[in-house]
């Protein structure tokens, strides 16, 4: 029963991602029918299969990843859609597994926006960025949003969720889940 709940689980995920990646690639955006989809169908099926406990493991998976990049949403270094799906995965997957996997997608989006900086050739244009970034903040004492997600043609973005997915597939590997 075990295996049989937990490819249940990562199928559901695994649909999550493909979808979220698919909205990403096309509006540039994770559309809330998908994340907020797919946390009610985790919370569902934890509360079938646990009960309260189910509930509760679920609820710990959204409001973790929440709490956790809410700074780094206000300062526009996630996008909303991110953070989202992340908590879908947690509703799915619960607290534990989606910090592991919230981990392993940074590293992957540092894997992903360190090669992109190679083939771009502008690292020490990143680099000139945030360093004008940091100096603004420290000069100002306020933090200032470090992007507009509304600039879609800046050298200096990409899809997270392709960092998300590959992070969530990899925390999966490495837990074995």
């Amino acid at each position: 029963m075990e295996l049989i709940a937990i490819v249940f689980k990562l199928t559901i995920v695994s649909v999550l991602l493909l979808l979220a990646l698919v909205s990403d690639f096309r509006t540039y955006s994770i559309k809330n029918y998908i994340t907020y989809g797919f946390m009610l169908i985790g919370l569902t099926v934890n509360l079938a299969m646990d009960g309260i406990e189910g509930l509760v493991f679920s609820l710990q998976g959204i409001i973790l990843p929440a709490v956790c990049l809410f700074t780094l949403y206000v300062i526009r270094i996630v996008g909303a859609g991110d953070v989202k799906l992340l908590c879908a995965v947690g509703a799915v997957m619960g607290a534990t597994f989606t910090l592991s996997a919230t981990i392993c997608s940074f590293i992957c989006g540092g894997f992903i926006a360190s090669g992109l900086i190679l083939v771009r050739n502008n690292a020490l244009e990143r680099f000139n960025y945030f360093i004008m970034y940091l100096t603004s903040c420290f000069l100002t004492m306020e933090i200032h949003q470090y992007s507009d997600f509304k600039d879609r043609q800046s050298e200096g973005k990409f899809h997270f969720s392709i960092a998300i997915a590959s992070g969530t597939a990899a925390a999966i590997i490495i837990l074995g889940a």
